[in-house]
């Protein structure tokens, strides 16, 4: 059981990682001088997409691996599937953005994302149905 748990906050660790190399990319171009800014940006930043992306890429992750610290408690294990789950759903959707859009760079992380996101949800799951 412990070599399962492991994989779990292994792949909460991984999900961080990837959040972060995702920004990275973004942001590389303007190293080369090119205008990374959204074309309709007007220079204020939304309080409300910031809180979103820093749950998305923190909170949410810190939270699965605080829940795999408690899991003992059938609690902490459902708080982290539910947690796993929205990661999952979430990272294969934001993926199919890319058919709207299509980044190269983005390309390389986002099959990874994808995949993390599943054997999360899987591993969870495993975590979840062992005790």
């Amino acid at each position: 059981m412990e070599k399962e748990i492991s994989k779990v906050s292994f792949m909460w660790v991984v999900i961080m990682v990837g959040f972060a190399m995702h920004m990275l990319a973004d942001m590389l171009p303007a190293f080369w001088g090119a205008n990374i800014a959204m074309p309709d940006a007007t220079g204020e930043a939304s309080v409300g997409m910031i809180a979103f992306m820093i749950c998305l890429s923190f909170l949410i992750p810190m939270c699965g691996l605080l829940c795999m610290q408690y899991r003992s408690n059938k609690t902490m294990r459902l708080i982290n599937m539910v947690l796993a789950t929205l990661m999952m759903v979430f990272n294969i959707l934001h993926a199919s953005e890319l058919i709207a859009e299509f980044n190269p760079v983005q390309l390389m992380i986002h099959p990874v994302m994808i995949v993390a996101g599943i054997y999360l949800f899987l591993f969870s799951r495993r975590e979840m149905k062992g005790q």
